[in-house]
């Protein structure tokens, strides 16, 4: 099995989905200035409207897939940090204030 990774966000109050890295959406992560800017690209119109209109309701989730390990999740807060979407480019832009890490065998064990 190979190392996979997936990011998802979802409206934490109805665990709707709205955008999945592994429908053609792609990502990054970056540090600037003590937050964590978490970039996506390719998001259509309909869904990047969604998160923004729902962005004090946001879980963001990151999914690391090891080969030959357990899942790590990664668990990021938005709070009241920015959420933008452009809809020329198509790209959703979440910043976080906060992130949990956490190995999810180490609770259901």
């Amino acid at each position: 099995m190979a190392e996979q990774e997936r990011v998802l966000v979802k409206h934490s109050v109805t665990g709707r989905m709205l955008v999945n890295s592994m429908e053609g959406v792609g990502y990054t992560f970056d540090e600037p200035g003590g937050l964590t800017l978490i970039t996506l690209t390719n998001v259509a119109a309909d869904k990047g409207a969604a998160v923004v209109e729902l962005k004090a309701e946001l879980n963001v989730f990151r999914f690391e897939e090891p080969a030959d390990g357990p899942v790590i999740k990664h668990w990021y807060y938005v709070g009241d940090q920015p959420v933008t979407y452009d809809a020329d480019s198509r790209r959703l832009t979440i910043a976080v204030q906060s992130e949990i890490e956490y190995r999810p065998d180490q609770y259901w064990a």
